[in-house]
């Protein structure tokens, strides 16, 4: 619930605009920030009428805020931003309203009193130069934007009267040619992006969405009307797929609108009783001036859900009316923002390393051991220990190029913490023990921060044998584990129904040792999906799956090879309980694949396959320690031999 009106303003969690008790009379209120770090205010002129902010970074690495007065404009040198300094001012027609932008290293005044376009040089960002005022087409304007080598100047006037929107040719940078104008509607500011102009047709009770390719015939594609509309500027999303707009009236709201049906998606407010005054959008974030509410920024990696991440109150007055913050400039190269304040000047922001966004913890999981021909789970804690929320992009690595997947997006809600779960699949012809190095890396989505972890996995627990087969009054399962003297754990074997495999239950825990288990609580005609898994201190891995059907007869089984060791040959035997295809593998004790044999259609019965000592070429190998796969669509087993030279 809101209850605001002349009363100190507590912001608490997201609730951004929430107040409390009025205790109106008690003095000035401090200011409210949340995520933001004031790094200096620049007011010379005390508490004066000041308007729009905009910035420039020069090629020589010199930061510039351009601020915005009744009286005319200042430059200011920001570079560095603990100690703003007044580098030029350049007195103009007063004026309430004055607006900027930058192109190549010139900038751009207008305003609603005279002079036109105003011109400034900044070749030399240390002695900004005023070039010139153009006043060919108009004398006055409210606003200004300048995209792709045109500036479209919105609100203007020729002799006192509307003349418009007027489209200037910026080739010559300090001699402007008009080569377009839109009459149709009054525009109050506007974005252009691949010469589609998004105009804030404010007295239209909507926006406008308008064709400038042929500049000298801008045609109107969309026209969105919508209740309560008072649409005051507009900027798209990184990728266009969504456009915000902000409505300048008591109870304005931040807008969302998809550009592909132009249906609203979502709306944000800091304070229902406060008018909204400008968003930009930088990356995945809204950059916003609020007027009485401050400046805020707001995560829009999900259009469809703003979620608000930092904010700083510039008024310390009560909500409601034309007062504070006035505009936002957050592209400096530096990466400080500039804001304006109405009545107290220009603040030189930068968003808390650690912050909301940046304020996290990433902590791995200690050494793991994993297993061959499996699925690796690590999970990683992220933890949030902010009071706001936060978003954070996911990517993971490993060491060996194995597959990986994880999460690429998590959002967090304040204070609160998350299991990240990465998956590395480990390929079935890793037999040997290797060190698996798992990295995970989580940025933030405003302040781009990164943090990186790193785990190690030794693998394996190799799974030799895995079968499934009809037993008197049951389903018995047969496995055979390799098991290295420092493997420690328990098995556990789950079963869920074939139609459902992701529906396991848990049967029963062995010990590592053990060799077998049968289900005796099955019924026929059913077919069910096995696990076997191994339980650790760092959770349960799963080591292999089996699918049967109770009404299959038999059993598939690895009788192993003869003659074991062997020159220059040996037979691989076994037992198949169901006809099909099977193929052998033979790898090397470094786990490359150096032979394969396909067998296909073998029916039901005893078998054995020939291994030569071969590669595919039929190149004899060296002696050493091989492995072999025996594998069908029910059943697999593997087996170690040895060759003698």
């Amino acid at each position: 619930m809101y209850f605001c009106g002349k009363c100190l303003r507590v912001r608490i969690g997201l609730g951004a605009g929430l107040c409390v008790l009025g205790l109106w009379g008690f003095g000035p209120v401090m200011a409210q920030r949340w995520n933001v770090e004031l790094v200096s205010r620049f007011a010379p002129y005390g508490t004066r009428s000041y308007n729009d902010c905009w910035g420039y970074s020069a090629p020589n690495g010199m930061e510039i805020a351009i601020l915005g007065l009744a009286q005319g404009v200042a430059f200011v040198n920001v570079t560095d931003p603990q100690h703003p300094t007044e580098i030029a001012f350049f007195a103009s027609e007063p004026s309430t309203w004055r607006d900027f932008r930058t192109y190549g290293e010139y900038a751009y005044e207008v305003n609603e009193s005279g002079g036109g376009l105003r011109i400034y040089d900044l070749t030399d960002p240390r002695f900004p130069v005023l070039v010139r005022s153009w006043e060919e087409t108009f004398t006055t304007a409210h606003n200004i934007g300048i995209y792709d080598g045109y500036a479209y100047v919105v609100g203007t006037t020729l002799d006192g009267k509307i003349s418009g929107t007027r489209i200037l040719d910026l080739a010559d940078p300090t001699d402007p040619v008009e080569v377009g104008f839109y009459t149709d509607q009054y525009v109050h500011d506007v974005f252009v992006r691949d010469d589609i102009a998004y105009m804030s047709t404010i007295q239209r009770d909507g926006l406008t969405v308008v064709d400038v390719h042929d500049k000298r015939n801008p045609r109107q594609l969309v026209y969105r009307e919508y209740a309560g509309a008072n649409t005051h500027n507009a900027w798209l999303s990184r990728d266009s797929s969504h456009l915000l707009t902000t409505d300048e009236v008591a109870g304005g709201h931040l807008r969302i609108w998809n550009t592909g049906d132009w249906a609203q998606v979502a709306a944000w407010t800091a304070n229902p009783s406060a008018s909204i005054h400008n968003v930009l959008v930088k990356g995945d974030s809204a950059y916003v001036s609020y007027y009485t509410e401050g400046f805020h920024v707001v995560d829009i990696t999900d259009p469809t859900q703003p979620i608000p991440v930092a904010s700083y109150d510039t008024w310390p007055g009560v909500s409601g009316g034309f007062n504070g913050a006035w505009g936002v400039y957050p592209f400096a190269r530096s990466g400080y923002i500039y804001v304006s304040d109405i009545s107290t000047g220009l603040y030189v922001f930068r968003l808390v390393e650690g912050g909301p966004i940046a304020d996290f913890e990433l902590l791995a999981p200690p050494r793991q051991a994993g297993h061959g021909g499996q699925l690796l789970f690590f999970s990683f804690d992220l933890i949030n220990t902010s009071q706001g929320a936060a978003s954070y992009d996911i990517v993971a690595t490993n060491s060996h190029n194995w597959t990986t997947s994880q999460p690429a997006r998590l959002n967090l809600a304040g204070s609160s913490s998350t299991v990240i779960t990465v998956l590395v699949d480990v390929p079935m012809d890793v037999v040997e023990t290797v060190d698996v190095d798992v990295e995970v890396c989580v940025t933030s989505r405003v302040t781009e921060r990164t943090l990186c972890k790193s785990t190690e996995v030794t693998t394996p627990v190799l799974l030799q044998e895995f079968s499934a087969r009809l037993a008197e009054g049951g389903v018995a399962l047969d496995w055979s584990l390799d098991v290295g003297a420092d493997d420690r754990g328990e098995l556990v074997v789950l079963r869920a129904p074939a139609a459902v495999p992701a529906a396991r239950i848990e049967r029963i825990r062995l010990a590592l040792g053990s060799r077998g288990w049968v289900d005796h609580d099955v019924h026929a005609r059913e077919a069910y999906v096995y696990a076997l898994g191994l339980q650790t201190h760092s959770g349960l891995a799963i080591l292999g799956e089996r699918h049967i059907r109770v009404t299959a007869p038999g059993r598939s089984r690895l009788l192993g090879n003869t003659p074991n060791p062997f020159n220059p040959a040996t037979s691989i035997r076994f037992d198949l309980a169901e006809p099909g295809d099977v193929a052998l593998r033979v790898f090397d004790a470094r786990g490359r694949l150096v032979h394969t044999l396909l067998r296909p259609d073998l029916a039901a019965g005893r078998h054995q396959m020939l291994w030569r000592g071969g590669d595919h070429a039929g190149n004899p190998q060296p002696g050493g320690v091989y492995f072999y796969e025996i594998r069908s669509p029910r059943w697999s087993a593997r087996g170690r031999m040895v060759l003698l030279r």
